[in-house]
């Protein structure tokens, strides 16, 4: 057992395994003494700005029950003493994020793609519903659980949609040119413009625009080029990738809809769920099942 992990008798036994991410909060693989069960513990320091992230994070997790969100457990039965930290217990995803997944070439179909970005849709569907918004929707914040299925994790700069202050500064190359420009008014709109990031992303492993200043460069990292002349903007980019990837018109349709600069006019998840290519064909969970366990363990 870890050293700094102490579990009372009277309840159950958590037995530490490994740190599975040390950068912004820890994070740690635990399994059941009982029933061999894994969990994860996501831990936060106990000054001013960890402990609210915690408390964000922890009444954000608590409030939710859905498939494509990653399942916030109850500590009640367990009692894990962690010296000068908060922790959140939540379910273990064993197959890691979608970023990874890409990196290891386990998402390289469109009809793949798709069935995933329709997870990602139905749990932003179900979070705004809740009135609360991610606001850090990105590949590393992606998971897949034990059941293959999208869940999405790490809510601790989610908000509700009626704030009047963002604190979120989302993520490079990710976020929406609204929260770039500290004039974000509509929270939902941001998650939603981060979601076509994300497609775009694994669709053609790369960023459809980088931000100045990136410590990338490539000819797209303006915006702009793309709502000037989206036209040009999509025969460059097939150019770039050497035409391994085609854009169908649907498709980009998709995109232009959820890259609107005019928030009003952005898509909004319904809009999304209506368009043409979310509507082509996608693997059923049990398919999906099947498919993945098949990439993923052998």
């Amino acid at each position: 057992m870890c050293k700094y992990l102490s579990t009372s008798q009277a309840r159950e036994d958590l037995i530490l395994h490994k740190t599975i991410s040390d950068t912004k909060f820890a994070v740690l693989l635990a399994k059941s003494s009982l029933d061999s069960t894994e969990y994860i513990i996501k831990t936060f320091t106990k000054d001013d700005a960890s402990l609210s992230s915690y408390l964000r994070e922890k009444q954000v997790l608590s409030s939710l029950s859905h498939s494509n969100i990653i399942n916030y457990i109850s500590n009640s039965q367990f009692h894990v003493d962690i010296p000068h930290s908060s922790y959140i217990l939540m379910e273990y995803a064993p197959y890691g994020d979608f970023f990874n997944l890409l990196i290891q070439n386990n998402l390289s179909s469109e009809k793949l793609i798709r069935t995933y970005f329709h997870h990602l849709i139905e749990g932003l569907d179900y979070l705004h519903s809740q009135e609360i918004a991610h606001l850090d929707v990105k590949l590393e914040n992606l998971l897949l659980g034990k059941d293959c299925l999208l869940k999405i994790a790490d809510f601790d700069v989610a908000q509700n949609v009626n704030d009047d202050v963002l604190f979120s500064q989302g993520t490079e190359n990710y976020r929406a040119p609204e929260i770039l420009m500290e004039d974000c008014q509509n929270y939902q709109a941001a998650d939603v413009y981060s979601a076509g990031i994300c497609l775009f992303v694994l669709l053609a492993k790369t960023f459809p625009f980088l931000e100045a200043g990136s410590q990338y460069s490539n000819e797209f990292q303006n915006y702009k080029r793309f709502i000037v002349n989206p036209e040009k903007f999509w025969n460059r980019m097939e150019r770039f990738l050497k035409n391994k990837i085609h854009f169908s018109q649907n498709l980009r349709e998709l995109f232009h809809g959820m890259w609107n600069l005019d928030v009003t006019k952005r898509f909004d998840l319904n809009q999304i769920k209506q368009s043409r290519w979310y509507n082509e064909s996608i693997y059923s969970n049990e398919e999906l099942k099947v498919i993945m366990e098949n990439k993923l363990i052998n």
